[in-house]
């Protein structure tokens, strides 16, 4: 975009124009076709490993992250993909380079909270609705025994649903008594199973008559045995159906006793019934588990994340510099310190072309690179959006980059094996030559 007008030309034309340009080129046939196909198919995907395997679709979601460089590396995205960035030791965490660690905090399905148990329980049933499903995913489990009876009832059925196994069986059972006909309904086959036997007895019957076969089939052996008569009186024949074998097995004579002709006849069907609810939580299960059910809005910043790296892309051809320093002026505001502007390489080449700073730069050792750009910047200025296109403007104008070769260098600044380096920022030796 924009060949021929030279870099610094462009970018004050990007300044001026940049969110008409960015919409024109977002409309374009080719580019809405690829993110209409891209939230088709991620949609589809019910689980990482899946993602993984859809080439296209995982390129879309990397380039959001200018990280489609590495789309290569399986292991990596995997475990970035799968584990729990706020874990001790988590693989993101060990990466030097930030584009991971906000890869992996957009897919991951828990926010851990800083709430003390105290604040927890001090919470109001409001404030209890206004968590994100993440935030309620993320809580532990003595945060959730914080919770009063009332603050339970508050949670929406997504909020219940996003609770780990671990959060459900440490319900009291005033709490478990508070849930309304459709939070009860609302139990994923695996929270049904991880509810003791007394929680489970406490349930309305009525309620439970809302479980479906997936539900009913979910529950332990020892759950059954300890369903009080009246809840088992009020199961349907279509649930009792439901039941495997073991568990009609299980029902003791005062629950038997409490059943209908009718009731007792539909126990002869369990088997066939029960294993079609096994198939049926199976795949229930899988598609809550999608990598973007936990995040409606995952979509919407993916697609937009990517269209903008095109964009900056884009912008680049026939530019030289022009994609970094676009990506520089979007970015600056994140950084507040000299370390967390190290952590993206192409950040720092911009830094260090504005400041005149030699090729030599990139081999000095980690501690001699962060002294100099300490003395020569103020971390400060990146939070002025006018000082921050002062320095872009000057990373172009000082920017020797020759036309040949130029695609090498902004894959490097992009992308590459130093980016995947596991070690930490303390003992890495870090090259951003531009």
């Amino acid at each position: 975009m924009l060949p021929g007008l030279g870099a610094l030309t462009a970018f004050a034309v990007a300044q001026r124009e940049g969110q008409r340009l960015e919409a024109r080129f977002a409309e374009r046939r080719d580019n809405k076709a690829a993110m209409d196909r891209f939230r088709d198919a991620a949609t589809k995907h019910q689980d990482v490993e899946s993602l993984l395997k859809d080439r296209r679709t995982l390129q879309v979601v990397l380039e959001a992250f200018q990280l489609e460089g590495e789309i290569d590396k399986r292991g990596i995205l995997r475990k970035i993909l799968t584990e729990d960035p706020t874990a001790e030791g988590a693989l993101a965490n060990r990466l030097t380079d930030r584009r991971w660690r906000e890869l992996a905090a957009a897919f991951s399905t828990r926010q851990a909270s800083a709430l003390t148990t105290t604040q927890m329980a001090a919470l109001t049933t409001t404030q209890v609705a206004a968590l994100s499903a993440r935030q309620v995913a993320g809580l532990s489990t003595e945060q959730v025994r914080a919770l009063s009876s009332t603050q339970v009832a508050a949670l929406s059925t997504t909020q219940l649903r996003a609770l780990g196994s671990a959060a459900i069986s440490v319900l009291d059972l005033p709490d478990v008594r508070a849930l309304g006909s459709a939070q009860v309904a609302a139990l994923r086959p695996s929270q049904v199973a991880a509810l003791t036997p007394l929680q489970a007895a406490v349930i309305d019957p009525g309620e439970m008559r809302q479980w479906g076969a997936a539900q009913i089939r979910a529950l332990t052996t020892t759950q059954v045995a300890g369903l009080g008569t009246t809840q088992v009186a009020a199961l349907g024949t279509d649930q009792l159906a439901a039941m495997s074998i073991e568990q009609s097995r299980s029902l003791t004579t005062r629950q038997m006793a409490a059943l209908g002709t009718t009731q007792i006849a539909s126990l002869s069907r369990a088997t066939r019934l029960g294993d079609e609810a096994v198939e049926a939580a199976a795949a229930a299960e899988a598609r809550a588990a999608s990598p973007f059910a936990a995040d409606p809005g995952l979509l919407d910043r993916i697609t937009a994340g990517a269209i903008t790296n095109r964009y900056e892309k884009a912008m680049g051809d026939g530019n030289p510099g022009l994609r970094e320093a676009l990506y520089f002026m979007r970015n600056a505001a994140k950084v507040t310190t000299i370390v967390g502007l190290m952590e993206d390489k192409a950040m720092t080449a911009v830094v260090r072309g504005a400041l005149g700073l030699p090729d030599s730069f990139g081999v000095l050792d980690f501690d001699q690179q962060k002294t100099l750009l300490t003395q020569r910047l103020d971390v400060t200025k990146l939070q002025d959006t006018r000082e921050v296109a002062k320095l872009a403007q000057r990373y172009l104008a000082l920017s020797a980059t020759p036309a040949t070769g130029g695609n090498a260098a902004v894959a490097a600044l992009f992308g590459g094996s130093s980016a995947s380096a596991i070690a930490t920022l303390s003992t890495r030796r870090i090259s951003f030559t531009a």
